[in-house]
C-alpha cells in the first residue's frame, strides 16, 4: 500500500458537498412572499368598497338633483298618462293657467271663423264673448289637451320608471331658464312644444304650444257663439 493510499487517497480528490441552508433560506423567503397576497387582496377589496360606495353616493346625490328638473316631472307626467292617474296628471298639469295661454289665441282664431267681414262693432263683441264662453268650454280644452298628451304618452313604451325617467332627457329637448322650461315633445309626426314653470320642488305644465291643440278648442267654443245676424 502506498503512503498515499494510507493518507485516504489524493490529496485532489473532488468532495460532494451538500448544503441544507439554501433551501432554509428559500422556504423562508416563500413564506414572506406568500404572506404578500393576502395584503394586496384585502387592499384590493377595500378600493372596490370604497369605489362602489362612492359611485353609490354620486348616483343618489345625482337623484335628488334630478327630481328636481323638469324632466323628471315630464317622466312622472308620461308614466302617469299610461297608468291613467288622473291626480297626478292633474299636479303636473296646470289647466287653468294653460286656458289663460289659450286666451289670446283662441280669441283671434275665433274671430277669424267669421271671415274678414266683421265690422269694427262686431269684432269687439266676438272678443268681449270670448273670455265668459272659455269657462264654458274648459272641460273641451281639458279633454283635447288630455289626448294630445295621451298621444305624447304613446310615443314612450311603458318601462319601469326609474328607466324611463333616465331616459326621458335624450329624447325629449328641454331648455331651462331660470324657473321657467320649454320642452320639444315628439308626438305622432310633429312636435308639441311644453311650457313649464317651477312650482316647488316639480315643475308644471303651465303653456302649450300645439297647431291641433288650438283648432280643436276653438271648434268647441264655435259652438257658443252666437250667429253672425244678432251680432249686426
Amino acid at each position: 500500500m502506498t503512503p498515499e493510499q494510507r493518507a485516504g487517497g489524493p490529496k485532489n480528490r473532488n468532495r460532494l458537498i451538500i448544503c441544507f441552508e439554501q433551501p432554509r433560506v428559500a422556504q423562508a423567503a416563500f413564506r414572506r412572499g406568500g404572506g404578500l397576497w393576502p395584503k394586496l387582496a384585502a387592499a384590493l377589496g377595500v378600493i372596490i368598497v370604497l369605489v362602489a360606495f362612492l359611485a353609490a353616493a354620486g348616483g343618489y346625490l345625482w337623484w335628488l338633483y334630478y327630481r328636481t328638473t323638469p324632466a323628471y316631472s315630464l317622466a312622472l307626467l308620461v308614466d302617469a298618462l299610461q297608468r291613467n292617474e288622473v291626480t297626478v296628471v292633474n299636479e303636473i298639469v296646470d289647466i287653468d293657467k294653460i286656458v289663460d295661454s289659450l286666451a289670446a289665441e283662441v280669441t283671434e282664431k275665433s274671430t277669424a271663423r267669421y271671415g274678414g267681414t266683421l265690422s269694427t262693432q262686431q269684432r269687439r263683441r266676438v272678443e268681449a264673448l270670448v273670455p265668459s264662453v272659455l269657462p264654458g268650454v274648459k272641460q273641451s280644452i281639458r279633454d283635447s289637451l288630455a289626448k294630445r298628451l295621451q298621444e305624447i304618452s304613446e310615443e314612450y313604451k311603458p318601462k319601469p320608471f326609474t328607466i324611463l325617467a333616465i331616459e326621458l332627457p335624450y329624447l325629449v329637448r328641454i331648455a331651462t331658464d331660470g324657473d321657467t322650461a320649454k320642452a320639444l315633445v315628439p308626438a305622432k309626426d310633429r312636435e308639441i312644444e311644453l311650457i313649464l314653470r317651477r312650482n316647488g320642488e316639480r315643475w308644471k305644465v303651465a303653456a302649450v304650444k300645439d297647431d291641433l291643440l288650438v283648432p280643436r278648442v276653438v271648434d268647441g267654443i264655435m259652438k257658443e257663439f252666437p250667429a253672425i245676424g244678432p251680432l249686426r
